[in-house]
C-alpha cells in the first residue's frame, strides 16, 4: 500500500469516527479534486467537533444544575398572610412570596404528621420547599409545605375554664409559658367526670378544672378536634359536718 492509499484509509476512518457525510467525500474523490475534498473534510471535521463539544457542554451543564439544585426554592419560618384553594401568600423578612399548590403538594404538621390545606390558617408559620417559577424568586411551585404552628400529636392540656363560648370555652393552662387556649368541642367529644362517669358539655362551667385532649395550634392558641374532656370538679363534693352531742 503506497502513501496515498494509506492517507485515504486514515481519512476514511476519521470520517466514520466523526460521523461526516461519507457520500459527499466520496463524490469529491470521484471528481478528482483531492485537495478540495481534504480541505472540505477538515472544515466539516472542525464543525462536527465543535458541535459535539457544544452538545456535551450543554448536557454537562444541565447535569451540573440538577446536581447543585439550581432552581430549587426554600422558605424557612415564613408567615401565612393570605390563603386560597390553590395558593398561599407567605411573608419572610419583609418579602412576600406566592406559593402555588397542586395535587402533588405534600402538607405536614410540626412533627411531620400528614396534614391538608384546611388546617392552615392566616398567621401560621410554615416552611416551604419547591421550585422557583420566576426570575425574581417570588413565586414557588411547592412540593412540601410544613406548618410548624400545628401538631397532629394529640396534646393533653390541664387548666381552669375561664369563660364559655359557642362551641366550647376559654381555659387557662398549667404551663406557665403557654397562653390561654380556646377549646372547640364537637358531637364526637366524650365528656366524663373524675370518676369516669359520662357527663355533657353543659356540665362544664366557669371555674371547673378540666383536662382536654385535642389538636393544638401554637400560633392561634386553639385546641380543636377534641376527643375527650375530663371535668375534675365533678361530681361536686358535699362537705358533711357532724354535730357532737356531749354524753350526759
Amino acid at each position: 500500500m503506497n502513501t496515498t492509499h494509506k492517507i485515504a484509509v486514515v481519512a476514511f476512518a476519521f470520517i466514520l469516527v466523526l460521523g461526516l457525510p461519507v457520500n459527499t467525500v466520496l463524490a469529491g474523490n470521484n471528481r478528482g479534486d483531492d485537495r478540495g475534498d481534504v480541505r472540505g473534510m477538515r472544515i466539516e471535521a472542525k464543525k462536527n467537533i465543535l458541535e459535539k463539544f457544544r452538545e456535551g457542554f450543554d448536557s454537562r451543564t444541565d447535569k451540573l444544575k440538577n446536581f447543585l439544585g439550581v432552581g430549587r426554592a426554600a422558605i424557612g419560618s415564613g408567615t401565612i398572610t393570605a390563603k386560597s384553594d390553590t395558593t398561599l401568600t407567605v411573608e419572610k423578612d419583609g418579602k412576600s412570596y406566592t406559593v402555588n399548590l397542586d395535587s402533588k403538594t405534600q402538607f405536614r404538621r410540626r412533627f411531620w404528621g400528614k396534614s391538608d390545606l384546611s388546617e392552615f390558617s392566616v398567621g401560621n408559620t410554615v416552611n416551604v420547599i419547591g421550585l422557583w417559577t420566576d426570575d425574581t424568586h417570588t413565586a414557588i411551585k411547592a412540593t412540601l409545605v410544613r406548618n410548624i404552628s400545628i401538631q397532629k400529636r394529640f396534646g393533653v392540656f390541664f387548666g381552669d375554664v375561664k369563660s364559655l363560648v359557642a362551641n366550647g370555652w376559654v381555659m387557662s393552662t398549667k404551663s406557665g409559658d403557654r397562653a390561654d387556649q380556646t377549646v372547640t368541642v364537637s358531637a364526637d367529644t366524650k365528656f366524663e367526670n373524675r370518676n369516669g362517669d359520662t357527663i355533657t358539655k353543659a356540665d362544664v362551667v366557669v371555674g371547673h378544672k378540666v383536662r382536654v385532649r385535642g389538636l393544638w395550634d401554637k400560633t392561634l392558641n386553639t385546641v380543636t378536634e377534641v376527643t375527650q374532656v375530663k371535668d375534675f370538679s365533678l361530681p361536686v363534693q358535699v362537705e358533711v359536718s357532724a354535730t357532737v352531742t356531749p354524753t350526759p
